[in-house]
Formats: C-alpha cells, sequence, structure tokens
C-alpha cells in the first residue's frame, strides 16, 4: 500500500513546500498567518456548540484543518502564548505533533485542553486557540554503539545556573 506520493503531495518552489490542506468549516479560517514575520499559523476551534470546561476538566478541540504534511517534514502545534492568559487552559501534551502519516481527507487536526483555573471557561467556534508551525526533518540513520567516545557532562542541569557564572 503506497501512502506518499511525492509527485502530488510535495513541490519545491523557491525553497518553499507546498502543503495542501482542507477546510472543514468554510466559514472559519485555518492556518491563517496575517504577517510574514509570525513563525506560526494560528489555528481555530472548530465546534457545533460552546465548550463549558469546569475546574480541571479536559476537552478536545478539533482544529478545523486536515493536511498533507511532506513525508521529511513534521507539524506541530503549541498553544498560543495568550490562549492561558485568556481562558486559563493548557495543551494537555505540551506540544502536539502531526505526523505526515495523517493526511486522510477525515484526519482532523485537534488539541486537548485542560481547564486550569478555578472557575468555568468557555470556548467558542471560531477561538484562536492554537498555532502550527512546520519544520523539516533531518534523515537519520540509527547505529547503536557500546561506547560514544565523548567526554561526559555530568548529567541533566550541570552546565551553570546563573547568569552571573559566565563571568
Amino acid at each position: 500500500m503506497k501512502i506518499y506520493d511525492n509527485e502530488n503531495s510535495i513541490k519545491k518552489n523557491f525553497g518553499k513546500y507546498t502543503i495542501k490542506y482542507k477546510r472543514f468549516d468554510k466559514q472559519l479560517p485555518a492556518l491563517f498567518k496575517d504577517h510574514d514575520g509570525n513563525a506560526g499559523y494560528d489555528l481555530f476551534a472548530r465546534l457545533d456548540a460552546p465548550i463549558y470546561l469546569n475546574p480541571g476538566e479536559v476537552a478536545f478541540i478539533p482544529l478545523n484543518v486536515a493536511t498533507e504534511i511532506p513525508i521529511n517534514a513534521v507539524g506541530l502545534v503549541f498553544q498560543r502564548s495568550s490562549t492561558f492568559r485568556k481562558w486559563g487552559i493548557r495543551l494537555t501534551n505540551g506540544v502536539g505533533v502531526i505526523d505526515s502519516s495523517y493526511r486522510g481527507d477525515n484526519d482532523e487536526w485537534g488539541a486537548e485542553f485542560k481547564n486550569e483555573t478555578n472557575r468555568q471557561v468557555v470556548i467558542n467556534n471560531g477561538d484562536k486557540i492554537c498555532q502550527a508551525l512546520f519544520l523539516p526533518l533531518l534523515p537519520v540513520e540509527l547505529i547503536e554503539v557500546d561506547h560514544l567516545g565523548n567526554q561526559d557532562r555530568g548529567g541533566f542541569g550541570t552546565t551553570f545556573d546563573n547568569a552571573n557564572e559566565i563571568r
């Protein structure tokens, strides 16, 4: 079974990748970027009705987009920097990874959020809650060895702790 068709799903033009995408609700934007200087593409909640999240509750929120990411790339879903300030919710997995094999017509991106406040919060259809980045992946060949041949650094957090230590 052939999952990828590089000739049809990937075109390189002037150093850019072409990524096909599908919107589920044509009234909402998908992968919106209002300025070339922005790193991420905004993603919006696609809801039939508002979601009311009580303190500590978790909800899955569809993001109104499916994609054909090139096989040598990944889509990453991040919480927007203002999402917690506005709603008090956090992505439950920190960062969502969208594999290039997740490319079917009904493979809608989604994000799971937890209400971290002590009050009920409401997420409405069209709320801008996430952002996506697309990154290339290195072609990797893994080779198991018994020794790496490098000096040990000393473990987690062993470089320095404060800017004053640079001096």
